[in-house]
């Protein structure tokens, strides 16, 4: 069994990455809609990104209602935490 971690800086990375931007941009509780203007398009391009990474569904991430980096950090650390079945 493998265990992978989930550092906040590696998410502030995959972030930037998705919307062009440097990392310093992607503050841990800028608000994704308002202040780094993440639409739904956007938002999906991310959790793609967030399932390829750390294999959870795109549609935990989208339908989780996270609004910042720390609250998606919590996240996902919460569901590669959770036992396999």
């Amino acid at each position: 069994m493998t265990t992978t971690t989930v550092n906040i800086e590696d998410l502030r990375t995959l972030i930037a990455g998705a919307l062009e931007t440097e990392p310093e941009e992607v503050t841990d509780e800028a608000h994704f809609t308002d202040e780094l203007e993440i639409d739904s398009l956007m938002l999906l391009e991310i959790s793609t990104r967030i399932e390829n990474t750390y294999g959870i569904p795109v549609d935990d991430v989208i339908v989780s209602g996270v609004h910042t980096l720390v609250e998606l950090h919590t996240l996902i650390a919460a569901k590669v935490a959770e036992p396999s079945a």
